[in-house]
């Protein structure tokens, strides 16, 4: 299959102002936390009402910068998002609670609140270009934490001689009866919503726990890193003496434990690193800028982890690190989704090969032959056609009984010719001509870098020249018998460089069908290494299918249910261009891609009964092939299938201890132009993990209209099925 570009559709027009400032005060509180997740958004909103004139400013902030950056057109993504809006929310709360604690007038007050909204969102926006292009990172909370410092000289010079406001706290009082250390915990969470109060950061740590186990883990390893380094200086470890600095130790925390990495064992360590790092720099820094009259604030949280990351950057591969390649999941869905996709593309970072013909081959040497494919030479395959004369010594010894022989040869790779012999004669059955060991063939450097060798072509059929751009599925030449070869048949190989008789490289074909050995059944298979003997063709592609996939527009499915009830999924794009389907009301996403003639769809993270979870099967992958009857292999979640106890603490141990998965045979059991039915089959091993999974699952796609029917039985015999009401 040739991969085809996914189109891009742009809707209509986007939400309007109000609808993006009900999305975006949410979010901006929850990406305080490096959190995705709404809901808890609006709990740290709720919390930090308790601080009431605190927590107005800040919503207000957040709403007088959006209003400032729909104006001057910043991206409404990011608006939107909260990534632009977070650092107004934090300087308009902290220069609020400052001016009302230090006795600002009124008027003063009010003024600072606009200048720090104004200028964080600028500094954000300018600052966030400057730090992406350098060490590509989020330009974290240092455009709050500059203004903040600048505006607290200007208020202080100008504030006036009023009164300091004792503010008044609607959720107060103090754990006393837990020890220092954890009540020092819970106030650096209250801190977190300008409350430095235990009640209220035991909320908060609650919040958090419900909203990412693994959010609260990383932050809890971090504060404890950072309080064990406090105490070894000296500084006593309570609620009043880290109340100052605490929040710094939680949030590198959350930052380099699940923020920035995808959370593992490696990831944890990082984060005690980062919390005890935090301590070291928040006491020098008190120091040095007590005698200028200024607190550290969030200043040492920002250093470390900017000056971590951007180390980490130097290294080409950090031992045990993987940087998270998101920044809209949550740490428990990012974790799953590396996880799940390593078990699903075991070759993704090895060459890979387009067949280089049409019809059936068998593979007659494999990596480490017993003929040629040895040593530095180990990794390459011979192909020949089934029939024909078959071995060297068959029929007249003519070879043009061999039926590979003359057979096209295609460019296995988009890339550039580099190398191309066409006069070496070809062999007489049987026999061979070591001195131009390769005969005639062609050398292709793909444009991902690696170096790919055609060999034995037949005498003068080569029509490519070096230099020359070719594209996977270009014709090259044809099958002959040149070179080493004592009967017609093509060499391929991966290597090193472009030299002739350089060592081969570890490689795999894709997108190819072959019998299963066992039961002879075909199946497709997205990558792999036949073995010798191995039967495969490559599929044939439907371009109905994928153009009907492709042409998925944007709006709202209806899917009703045997019991006429109804779930609404939205669909539209992200950035990258990939579908995105969102169910408002169970609050749930999927997202999906095309490429190379494959519709993937992303690990569902979810809970299990809905349009979605369904979805994320049915969906997981469909090849876009005309290949009735052909079977193939996928692994999707299993913890979204669970009850939400276990489901709970599969996304708590899940990073550490690796995930749990199911295993679905899928068939493409018809096709009809642009419509096309697929069913998934759960393997046996599997029936008795998750009673709420899938056992058989039936699935409708239909040209544009997508997804029409879904229908099924769960492991635990409940039967389901869904439709689309189409205009609806």
């Amino acid at each position: 299959m040739i991969p085809l570009r996914q189109e891009i559709h742009v809707g209509e027009a986007g939400p309007g102002f109000w609808r993006v400032l009900c999305e975006a005060v949410p979010r901006t509180y929850a990406i305080v936390f490096y959190s995705a997740d709404a809901r808890f958004g609006w709990a740290m909103l709720a919390l930090s009402l308790c601080l009431p004139w605190v927590a107005l400013a800040g919503v207000a902030g957040v709403a007088l910068a959006l209003a400032a950056g729909w104006w001057i057109g910043v991206d409404r993504g990011w608006l939107r998002g909260g990534f632009a809006l977070f650092n107004p929310l934090l300087a308009c709360s902290a220069v609020v609670l400052t001016g009302r604690a230090s006795g600002w007038d009124t008027g003063v007050i009010v003024l600072l609140w606009a200048a720090a909204a104004l200028l964080t969102l600028a500094l954000t926006v300018g600052l966030q270009g400057w730090v992406a292009s350098r060490i590509g990172l989020s330009v974290q909370s240092v455009p709050a934490v500059i203004v903040v410092a600048l505006l607290g000289w200007c208020g202080g010079v100008s504030g006036g001689q009023g009164l300091p406001v004792a503010e008044v706290y609607l959720l107060g009082g103090s754990l006393e009866a837990l020890p220092d250390c954890l009540r020092a915990f819970f106030t650096a969470f209250g801190a977190m919503v300008f409350q430095p109060n235990e009640t209220v950061g035991l909320l908060v740590y609650a919040a958090l726990v419900l909203s990412s186990p693994l959010g609260a883990l990383t932050a809890t390893v971090g504060f404890a890193a950072g309080a064990a380094v406090m105490h070894v200086l000296g500084w006593p470890v309570t609620a009043l003496g880290t109340a100052w600095c605490g929040f710094n130790f939680l949030l590198a925390g959350v930052a380099l434990g699940a923020g920035y990495q995808v959370p593992n064992r490696t990831s944890l360590v990082l984060a005690a690193f980062g919390g005890g790092l935090v301590a070291v720099a928040a006491v020098g820094l008190s120091v040095g800028m007590g005698r200028l009259g200024l607190a550290p604030g969030a200043l040492p949280y920002n250093l470390v982890v900017l000056g971590v990351m951007a180390g980490l950057r130097w290294l080409p591969q950090p031992r045990g690190l993987l940087r998270s390649p998101w920044t809209t999941l949550q740490p428990e869905a990012t974790a799953r989704v590396m996880q799940i996709n390593a078990l699903r593309f075991t070759d993704f970072l090895k060459p890979a090969l387009f067949l280089p013909w049409t019809g059936t081959r068998v593979v007659t040497q494999g990596f480490d032959g017993d003929l040629t494919h040895r040593g530095a030479w180990r990794h390459g395959l011979d192909f020949e056609a089934p029939g024909g004369a078959g071995s060297w010594d068959a029929g007249s010894g003519d070879l043009r009984e061999f039926a590979v022989f003359g057979t096209p040869v295609y460019s296995p790779v988009d890339g550039t010719v580099v190398a191309v012999e066409n006069t070496v004669a070809d062999n007489p059955v049987g026999t061979n001509n070591p001195e131009q060991n390769w005969g005639n063939h062609v050398i292709v450097r793909s444009d991902l870098g690696h170096h790919v060798m055609l060999a034995h072509f037949q005498q003068g059929s080569i029509v490519v020249a070096a230099h020359q751009r070719v594209a996977a599925g270009m014709l090259l030449g044809s099958c002959g018998n040149s070179g080493r070869s004592p009967v017609p048949h093509l060499h391929v190989h991966v290597q090193e460089s472009a030299f002739r008789g350089a060592a081969t490289l570890p490689f795999v074909l894709k997108h190819f069908i072959a019998p299963d050995p066992e039961t002879g059944r075909e199946h497709y298979h997205l990558s792999g290494v036949p073995g010798q003997g191995a039967l495969l063709r490559p599929t044939r592609p439907a371009a109905e299918i994928h153009a009907g996939i492709a042409g998925w527009l944007p709006g709202e499915m209806v899917f009703v249910d045997d019991h006429g009830r109804e779930e609404r999924v939205v669909l539209d794009f992200d950035e990258s261009g990939r579908f995105r389907f969102e169910s408002p009301r169970r609050m749930e996403r999927l997202t999906a891609f095309l490429a190379e003639g494959v519709l993937y769809a992303s690990p569902f993270t979810g809970r299990a009964g809905g349009a979605l979870g369904w979805l994320g099967i049915l969906l997981a992958r469909i090849p876009c092939m005309d290949e009735p009857g052909v079977a193939w292999d996928d692994k999707v979640a299993a913890a979204p299938f669970f009850g939400p106890a276990r489901r709970a603490l599969h996304d708590l141990c899940d990073p550490f201890a690796g995930p749990e998965v199911l295993h679905y045979e899928y068939t493409l059991l018809e096709r009809d132009g642009d419509t096309a039915e697929i069913v998934a089959r759960l393997a046996p091993g599997d029936l008795k993990r998750a009673q709420a999974a899938p056992r058989l699952i039936r699935g409708k796609l239909r040209g544009r209209e997508g997804v029409v029917e879904v229908s099924g039985e769960t492991c635990g015999g409940e039967k389901f099925r869904i439709s689309r009401e189409i205009g609806k």
